[in-house]
């Protein structure tokens, strides 16, 4: 299942400016990541997830630094059964 976010700091609520930036956290601070859901209908509009509360094997397509009004990056991110977190 893919779910289409954006990442935002949880502190400062700014969008995350580079997927090496995202990479970063999450391999050393993923508790500093939001993802926020951008579908406008459906069972996850609306929905945030914060840090490693990923669903497992839930693929989550990340558009930064903002999905709405600035597309320059892609990366997706994924929890696997072990509790690994990848972006790529």
């Amino acid at each position: 299942m893919y779910v289409n976010v954006g990442a935002r700091d949880v502190s400062t609520n700014a969008d995350i400016k580079t997927k090496s930036d995202l990479k970063g956290r999450y391999a050393n601070y993923p508790q500093t990541v939001e993802l926020y859901v951008t579908d406008a209908f459906g069972p996850n509009a609306g929905k945030t997830v914060i840090g490693d509360d990923l669903d497992i094997e839930v693929k989550y397509t990340v558009t930064g630094p903002n999905p709405y009004t600035s597309r320059k990056w892609y990366a997706t991110v994924e929890k696997l059964q072990n509790g690994k977190i990848t972006v790529k």
